[in-house]
């Protein structure tokens, strides 16, 4: 016993001075090649179980180390590894600069996942640590941050992205690759895609995104989820977040591995489940807002040097309520509710949800595959998706309200195929073709008339992208031919069957380059066409759109006689874009810059325009009617972000858009107001452990580049003295003016920690702190109530 004793004294005696050594720290900042900090970028100690994530200001540090030989390795979506060996002897500090894979040229690519995003595109993205810093938020909310994009909503449950004062048809979301497809002609109909599934999302905000086809008059929105892992060890998620309005709960859950003993397989299990009540104002509760949520998705996959394949399946399914305060039972109660202080029908809080609600479930099944054969990757995809929706209305008898007012099922087939040639290390090309098919059904039983017909819908694409580099400058252009073949069946208010079948076909061009003028600065620039032709909801909408609370009546229906024209018979047009966008990026020292300056004209512009108000046997409802002209946005996006010393920022920006109706000269309507932000952020990285405390005041303009205002009372009392206002006025006007403009204040703080080999993260947040009361213009539901007041939201989130 004495001997084991004076054995483990001597251990430890020769310990001691081991652990003195190890008291050491490699630290830094990670940079792209223009010198611009990446926040996200993964640090790892190869051969240990250290590591990190740079903070938003790029920088890193691991501590406690001993002296030794490490290899840092430093990984960034989009970018070639880093990796250096090191003999540590002294703490050390490196800058460490990334460069753009040979892919990025062609596109940004994640195993199969082949995104929008080239050097020469004007982009903005959120990585997996800010985005676990929103937790919790649908896709729209995750999204309003970013500079250049907005939202717009109905209610507080329901927001779609909006990139530079456009939205629904105009933008392009790619989820894990495939073109997100269901009934997103609706303003109030939500993107359909669990904001957890994404390791980073990437929005293209101008017109380069020619390799995708149709619609991307906006931008694209890529949700790109991570690679499947490939090594046997499994790993995963948990998180948890809490809100206070709407006494809301999220819980997700991650499980991923390799498969023992087959290399190059990777496997991954996702599930969410989000559930709230009604939210609340400052002064009442918006009754009927409540959601719930169940997502789930699963994929596997097998990956090698220059092979791969993955199958991927995904579910989304939520109910959501409609503000009650939105239905009225006649001309005169709709004309006290948009002035009321408390909107009619407001009860006490409750998880329940009742008519007005939606209900939508989107399923999604993807099978990609990729192969290289000398300088040539060729990719092949096909994805499947069914989206139900049903609306379901306040009608007259228990029997019609259990009926839903509105459902359909949308059969989406996608096909995509591609060969990427290297011609050089300094000249990439790329040719691929684009198809869909769409089956769009009315399900039988719901005793109203379709509000939009059954159809059939034939997509076709080829495209063309030439990229290469030339001294300090990225150069890209592309050609694209597309083709839309429809079907079209429906009834019209006769309740007489039509149908009728007909086509669009268009050639679009985009060209773009990325210049480094200097160490500090770069240029980039992109300018194209872009095209779609108008869906079928804007053709043939006839009715009561419930989730709107509108009436809405399509570019063909006649409206004189009410029946349906022929097309061919009629002045509709496709959408024609022409967009030029130019990106300034500065960084130097402690000080990094962006701007974005755009103009984007559009021909044939197709909105919903206000017409009056109309009756219905369920009540009287804001009657609009799709109208075309030629429309332009223009608009600046700004920011810039200042280091006051090593752990606080200061960041500054704004989006300033202005948007025109040329042809009638007038402003449009539901266009984003004016908007600024400033924060302030700590952040503080020790032993590994990361706290960081933000403050952010939002600063939203009146929109005071409005249409005129008519309101319900002035539209009654012409009524009454048989007196159409709009037959010798027909500009454009809103039925209540533009709301104030309102500033919000809100802080977030959050600590990271390592414990052992998993890592525990935890958020605390406030939004609206003054609670204050104020209406969004971009909302359709401020005509009837205020936006929602202060909310706390506790977050935890565990990853091993």
């Amino acid at each position: 016993m004495r001997n084991i004793i004076l054995f483990g004294l001597l251990f430890i005696c020769r310990m001691v001075p081991a652990q003195d050594n190890c008291k050491l720290t490699i630290s830094g900042v990670v940079m792209d090649e223009s010198g611009a900090v990446l926040p996200g970028a993964s640090v790892q100690l190869n051969n240990t179980n250290r590591g990190t994530a740079t903070t938003a200001l790029g920088k890193f540090a691991i501590e406690k180390l001993c002296k030794g030989r490490y290899t840092i390795l430093v990984q960034y979506l989009g970018y070639q590894p880093f990796e250096k060996t090191i003999a540590l002897e002294n703490s050390a500090d490196f800058s460490i600069n990334l460069q753009p894979s040979e892919q990025v040229l062609q596109e940004v690519i994640v195993a199969d996942h082949a995104t929008t995003a080239t050097r020469s595109n004007s982009t903005a993205s959120l990585n997996s640590r800010q985005l676990a810093e929103v937790n919790g938020k649908s896709l729209g909310e995750t999204l309003q941050n970013l500079s250049g994009l907005n939202s717009i909503q109905s209610g507080p449950a329901i927001f779609k992205p909006v990139i530079h004062g456009v939205h629904s048809q105009r933008i392009l979301i790619l989820n894990n690759g495939i073109r997100q497809e269901g009934q997103q002609w609706g303003a109030e109909h939500a993107p359909e895609i669990d904001p957890f599934v994404a390791h980073n999302i990437t929005v293209v905000k101008d017109a380069g995104a020619i390799k995708y086809g149709t619609d991307a008059l906006g931008g694209v929105i890529v949700v790109t989820p991570a690679e499947l892992p490939t090594d046997q060890k499994m790993g995963g998620e948990i998180h948890l977040v809490g809100n206070s309005n709407g006494r809301a709960g999220t819980v997700s859950g991650l499980l991923e591995g390799g498969i023992k003993n087959a290399k190059g397989w990777g496997w991954r299990l996702q599930g969410t489940s989000r559930r709230s009540g009604d939210a609340n104002t400052p002064e009442y509760v918006l009754s009927n807002t409540g959601f719930r949520e169940m997502n789930y998705s699963a994929s596997v996959g097998h990956h090698s040097e220059n092979s791969g394949f993955e199958i991927f399946y995904s579910r989304f399914n939520t109910t959501i309520g409609i503000l009650k305060g939105s239905v009225n039972e006649s001309t005169a109660d709709l004309a006290t509710a948009m002035n009321r202080e408390v909107p009619a029908n407001t009860s006490d809080f409750t998880y329940a949800i009742r008519e007005p609600r939606q209900e939508v479930t989107h399923n999604l099944i993807k099978v990609n595959s990729h192969f290289n054969c000398d300088k040539n990757i060729y990719r092949l995809q096909y994805g499947l998706q069914i989206n139900n929706r049903k609306e379901f209305d306040v009608r007259r008898g228990a029997s019609l309200t259990a009926l839903p007012a509105l459902a359909y099922t949308l059969y989406t087939h996608t096909f995509d195929a591609e060969r990427e040639t290297t011609i050089s290390d300094l000249h990439t090309r790329c040719i691929g073709w684009n198809g869909m098919v769409q089956d769009n059904n009315k399900l039988d039983g719901t005793q109203t008339l379709p509000f939009i017909p059954n159809f059939r819908n034939y997509s076709t694409g080829v495209f063309w992208i030439e990229k290469f580099s030339h001294r300090k400058a990225d150069y890209d252009f592309g050609l694209r031919y597309d083709y839309r073949h429809y079907q079209v069946a429906g009834f019209n208010f006769q309740n007489k069957l039509y149908k009728t079948e007909f086509g669009f076909g268009n050639v679009t061009a985009s060209a773009g380059a990325a210049i480094k003028l200097s160490e500090t600065t770069s240029f980039i620039t992109n300018a194209g066409s872009a095209w779609r032709p108008p869906n079928v909801a804007e053709l043939y909408s006839l009715g009561t759109h419930q989730s709107a609370a509108a009436i809405e009546y399509g570019l063909l229906l006649d409206e004189v006689t009410s029946q349906v024209n022929k097309i061919e018979n009629s002045n509709v047009a496709p959408e024609h874009a022409l967009k030029w966008v130019n990106t300034l990026k500065y960084q130097k020292g402690k000080w990094q810059l962006e701007a974005t300056a755009y103009v984007n004209y559009i021909f044939n512009y197709i909105y919903l325009k206000p017409r009056g108000i109309t009756e219905t046997g369920r009540g009287p409802f804001v009657y609009f009617r799709y109208t075309q002209t030629d429309a332009s946005f223009t608009g600046i996006d700004a920011s810039s972000q200042y280091e006051l010393s090593k752990k606080f920022s200061v960041r500054v920006g704004t989006s300033l858009l202005r948007a025109r109706d040329v042809t009638q000269k007038d402003f449009l309507i539901f266009i984003p107001p004016n908007r600024g932000d400033v924060s302030l952020r700590y952040e503080s990285l020790k032993n590994e452990k990361t706290f960081f405390a933000q403050m952010r005041l939002k600063c939203v303009a009146q929109q005071n580049r409005a249409p005129r205002i008519v309101t319900t009372a002035e539209i009654l009392a012409a009524k009454d003295q048989g007196i159409d206002l709009f037959i010798q006025d027909s500009r454009n006007f809103d039925f209540l003016a533009a709301p104030e403009a309102y500033a919000l204040l809100s802080v977030t703080t959050g600590l990271s920690l390592p414990l052992h080999n998993t890592k525990l993260d935890f958020r605390l947040s406030a939004e609206n702190i003054t609670n204050t009361r104020y209406r969004e213009y971009t909302n359709r539901m401020r005509y009837f109530a205020n936006e929602i007041g202060r909310n706390v939201s506790v977050a935890i989130n565990l990853s091993f």
